[in-house]
């Protein structure tokens, strides 16, 4: 009896007929041109219908070890199942894929969008028209589209209550940021290397990355990395960002050192070319089984869960947050799985990822990746139909200020007063700024508060209160020169603050002061964090662009490492602080500073201080051993590049490669060596000789 495919089944397959054929070839084990032969240990995904030789087929997606994090398939009539799956796995209908997105073609970003600076409207509907996602912040949020035949009964009257909610819930003492399991004494004692190391999340690096990695350099018969060495690897990339327009390979050149073009220090000290690429090669950010389903997603998931958690157990934020948008620029839709257009960023085009930063000390504390249309349906949080997008979205974001009593700040585009209402019921407060985008947000009355405030002078406030659900919120405005701030709150007054700043407006020839009030002054002084934590990290010279790759999820460890850097830096300037009279330190010299630790680690210190220790005891026992012992003529093992002392360093194409002999003036080309002496390569002849001196004494 045949055996039936499924989901976990193990498979076979002959090579000729496994799909894509470049991720096949990618691999030496698989070389292009020698299909012969079957793969083995096929791990059954899913069937489903794919454009194969031009034509939709039934295909059986599978997963490979030798191919982690990719997806290869074939046709289901060359699947022979060895060992079946569970059976209530087993396939039944056919997952049909939508033939256009199969037959997509990739269409160039126009030049015109491109290359300007200033996006203009029309650029944004060129763009929408060739199928790229376009996130407009002048467009209204889905919830405040009107309905049809939809009536709003907002009991709604003029004046603050005089209860100022925030005040009645918590202690009026502002809490301030911390680094959760440190004192104020060792906080201020943190190193640069420390604070980096602090904030980036190193159990994942451990378990999850290096173990991933050294994986893939034993495929590569690599010799394995360790922690100290990886440090070091991060902080080269860290001092190539310090200079702008140097290519990589200029750090490895073997010509001498110009002041005046190219790199002004070489890496071979540090680490070598092969090295670091193949290092960057090998890179895999999950240890996770892929899923059942595709998720382009899925290999780097693991990594910004690990670093939000990280940051959730190390880091306490303010009584204050802003939650905004942040970009990580990547130019290829083709390439970029959640690729999106955001007009108005610094860089519009890339992944866009909602991010949260304490508003006192401008530290970013949690990320997430928007997916957009690329999103799987099994990881849509069913929340998001039953309270709306932008309403889940502030839920899932700010759950760990769940019953704190904190205030989180939001621009425009996340203004939705069920939103604000929501989380005012989990005891987090809230304002956003109210803008009108084809239509003002629901349950605002923008017009008419505009006609209310006409007749106001500069700097007068006022509130239109009302209730939703049962939970009180304002709808604060306050008259500017030419125009009327709102904002939707769940908290404040329309008293001053004490420390709140004072403003000036020249109005009819007059200087007018006038201070904000609480509301206002708040998201003068706090609403910009996240657009201050992104003005940082895309310096003039950022490591995301320093960073080139074609490896999507290689520019997202770079954001990643790129946040860290970030909120290093920042923790360093308010928790440490300057030292005496000087200038507080640059990004730029921050950068390079954190560099030259990274390079020079602890970690790796005691490694090496280890491995000289090891090959001095290796070196003397077998001077000892060379003088009571038989020497005996040895071959190298295959792919055997090196021998470092301990072990030998794999990483030769040629299975047999074949090096100069060392001994002077031999330029034979061998792969053979004396015991005594492991890894120096000695022909025939000299090893005679060598043998005829160790006798003579």
């Amino acid at each position: 009896m045949a055996k039936k495919a499924g989901i976990g089944a193990v498979c076979s397959a002959p090579l000729s007929c496994m799909r894509p054929s470049q991720i096949i070839h990618s691999q030496t084990k698989y070389p292009n041109g020698g299909g012969k032969g079957r793969i083995e240990g096929l791990v059954a995904l899913r069937k489903e219908t794919k454009l194969l030789n031009r034509k939709l087929q039934v295909c059986i997606v599978f997963r490979h070890d030798d191919f982690p994090n990719e997806e290869i398939y074939c046709h289901e009539r060359f699947c022979k199942v060895e060992q079946e799956g569970p059976a209530n796995q087993f396939f039944g209908d056919v997952v049909v894929v939508d033939e256009e997105e199969e037959q997509e073609i990739p269409t160039e970003i126009p030049t015109e969008v491109r290359n300007t600076g200033v996006v203009r409207w029309n650029d944004i509907e060129l763009l929408r028209n060739q199928g790229y996602d376009v996130d407009d912040d002048n467009e209204p949020a889905p919830e405040n589209i009107p309905l049809d035949g939809e009536i709003l009964n907002d009991e709604q009257t003029w004046g603050w209550n005089g209860i100022y909610q925030r005040k009645t819930c918590v202690d009026s003492q502002s809490t301030k940021p911390k680094l959760i399991s440190l004192t104020d004494c060792e906080s201020k004692s943190m190193t640069i290397l420390s604070l980096f190391l602090y904030f980036f999340p190193l159990e994942y690096l451990n378990e999850v990355l290096l173990g991933e990695l050294n994986k893939n350099l034993a495929k590569e018969k690599v010799t394995n990395i360790e922690q100290g060495e990886f440090l070091r690897f991060l902080g080269l990339w860290f001092y190539m960002s310090s200079f702008k327009g140097v290519t990589r390979s200029e750090f490895w050149s073997e010509e001498d050192i110009n002041p005046f073009s190219g790199a002004l220090v070489r890496f071979h000290k540090w680490m070598s070319e092969q090295r670091f690429e193949t290092i960057l090669t090998c890179l895999r950010y999950t240890n996770h089984p892929a899923p059942s389903y595709k998720d382009k997603f899925h290999g780097v998931r693991q990594l910004i869960d690990a670093w939000n958690d990280n940051m959730l157990n190390t880091f306490r934020p303010s009584w204050v947050s802003c939650l905004d948008k942040s970009m990580s620029p990547w130019t290829s839709r083709w390439t970029c799985p959640g690729w999106i257009f955001v007009p108005g960023k610094q860089n519009p085009m890339g992944n866009e990822y909602l991010s949260v930063c304490c508003g006192v000390s401008k530290i970013m504390w949690r990320i997430e990746l928007v997916e957009g249309k690329d999103a799987p349906q099994q990881t849509l949080s069913p929340t998001d139909t039953d309270t709306g997008k932008t309403v889940s979205l502030l839920l899932r974001m700010l759950t760990p200020l769940r019953g704190r009593g904190m205030v989180i700040l939001l621009n425009s585009c996340f203004c939705v007063l069920k939103g604000l209402i929501e989380l005012r019921k989990i005891g987090i407060f809230a304002s956003a700024v109210i803008k009108k985008k084809r239509f003002w947000p629901k349950h605002v009355p923008g017009d008419m508060m505009d006609e209310h405030m006409s007749t106001k002078q500069v700097g007068d406030v006022d509130s239109l209160k009302g209730k939703l659900d049962g939970v009180s919120y304002d709808l604060f405005c306050m008259k500017d020169t030419n125009d009327t701030i709102k904002l939707m709150s769940t908290y404040g007054s329309l008293v001053p603050s004490q420390d709140a700043t004072e403003n000036v407006r020249y109005v009819d020839g007059e200087m007018k002061h006038f201070k904000y009030t609480e509301p206002f002054e708040n998201h003068n002084r706090y609403g910009h964090a996240v657009d201050h934590h992104n003005n940082i990290r895309h310096s003039d010279i950022s490591l995301e662009e320093t960073w080139a790759t074609d490896r999507w999820e290689d520019r997202v460890f770079a954001f990643i490492l790129a946040i860290t850097e970030v909120n290093a830096y920042l923790a360093m300037r308010y928790f440490v602080g300057q030292c005496g009279d000087k200038a507080p330190m640059t990004f730029l010299e921050f950068r390079r500073q954190l560099a030259k630790a990274l390079i020079h680690n602890n970690h790796l210190v005691e490694t090496e201080e280890a491995n000289n220790d090891e090959k001095q005891d290796r070196t003397l026992h077998q001077s000892k051993k060379s003088k009571t012992t038989d020497h005996g003529k040895e071959t190298a093992p295959p792919h055997a590049r090196m021998y470092d002392g301990l072990n030998w360093v794999y990483g030769a194409k040629d299975p047999y490669q074949r090096y100069t002999c060392k001994t002077p003036g031999c330029k034979k080309l061998v792969r053979t060596y004396c015991s005594c002496r492991m890894g120096y390569w000695m022909c025939g002849s000299c090893y005679v000789d060598h043998r005829i001196e160790v006798a003579s004494g």
